[in-house]
């Protein structure tokens, strides 16, 4: 399990994502959860970002 983001304009939102090899031999990955966009992660821990990516590795971890 990963921590992937996505960015836009507005806002950047944080995944957790699985890496496998499917059945044809090629590498795919799917979402496994949603944890939120950076403003409400932010405010729900009251830290930054650096803050954000620390607990979102820890929740893949716990995923794994």
């Amino acid at each position: 399990m990963r921590v992937t983001t996505s960015k836009s304009k507005n806002s950047e939102s944080f995944y957790i994502t699985r890496s496998y090899v499917g059945a044809n031999g090629k590498t795919t990955s799917t979402t496994v959860r949603k944890l939120g966009s950076l403003k409400y992660l932010s405010d729900m821990l009251g830290t930054d970002r650096d803050g954000v990516m620390v607990w979102a590795k820890e929740q893949a971890r716990i995923e794994t």
